[in-house]
């Protein structure tokens, strides 16, 4: 769980360090592959059945953000939109949250894992 959770913060964290807009883009692209593969990968291995539904929603919550990051970076690509990030600080995703809460609900069962943190 822990190692899920480090790739996905490694992966977003990647994001804001680009240098240019095609960097950006690439690297939105790379973090989308990576959040999908996390989360594939616990849904592969699975866990005890008193984790279910909060490994299922934890899947669901990284399943959609990889769409959300993969979608940002379509649409930023698409005529018209190039200026999307002009004066943005900042990008926010509401299924970053619903990852978050799916790992604090992880948390309180016993299954020690941090929030993703802000980048």
């Amino acid at each position: 769980m822990v190692s899920v959770r480090d790739r996905v913060d490694f992966a977003l964290a990647r994001i804001t360090r680009a240098q240019s807009k095609d960097d950006l883009l690439e690297r939105m692209d790379e973090a989308a592959v990576a959040i999908d593969d996390a989360g594939q990968e616990l849904e592969d291995v699975g866990a005890p059945e008193r984790f279910d539904t909060d490994l299922s929603a934890l899947v669901a919550a990284l399943g959609q953000l990889a769409f959300d990051v993969q979608a940002t970076a379509d649409q930023i690509r698409q005529p018209g939109f190039s200026d999307l990030l002009a004066g943005t600080k900042g990008l926010s995703f509401e299924s970053w949250d619903a990852v978050n809460q799916a790992f604090a609900a992880l948390d309180a069962q016993g299954i020690e894992v941090a929030p993703l943190a802000r980048h």
